[in-house]
């Protein structure tokens, strides 16, 4: 798969799911790999019913949550997303401003693995594109 393909895959999958549409799950090896390695709510799991579940239970941690991706770049079998996200705790109502990042890596034209940092710079640094 070419660079570009990778890229215009992970875009897909951010566009459906900016309206809400989940349904883009053949994109997605059945045995997902999906991990928030930095997150306060932090947790690993296989499969696309668990990285679901995985994803709403950190979710549920925010009365508000929204991503946005702000830039696709292409390392290898990789993508890697820096996101600017904005949420409000639940409960607390503290509102929080972050740049994130999330690793995409693709292989055959599926996505085979997830990695969400809450430090984008961190993510950066796992992908040697930062000190």
């Amino acid at each position: 798969m070419e660079a570009q393909d990778k890229v215009e895959l992970v875009r897909r999958v951010y566009d459906a799911w900016s309206v809400g549409d989940f349904s883009e799950g053949d994109v997605f090896a059945p045995d997902v790999e999906f991990e928030m390695v930095d997150w306060p709510e932090a947790g690993k799991s296989r499969g696309l019913k668990e990285m679901a579940h995985t994803w709403v239970a950190a979710l549920s941690a925010w009365d508000d949550f929204r991503a946005e991706p702000r830039e696709l770049i292409e390392v290898g079998e990789q993508v890697v997303v820096l996101t600017h996200v904005h949420a409000r705790g639940r409960g607390s109502g503290v509102e929080v401003d972050a740049d994130t990042a999330t690793v995409w890596t693709v292989d055959r034209g599926r996505i085979v693995r997830l990695a969400l940092y809450w430090d984008s710079a961190k993510a950066l640094r796992a992908l040697g594109l930062r000190d």
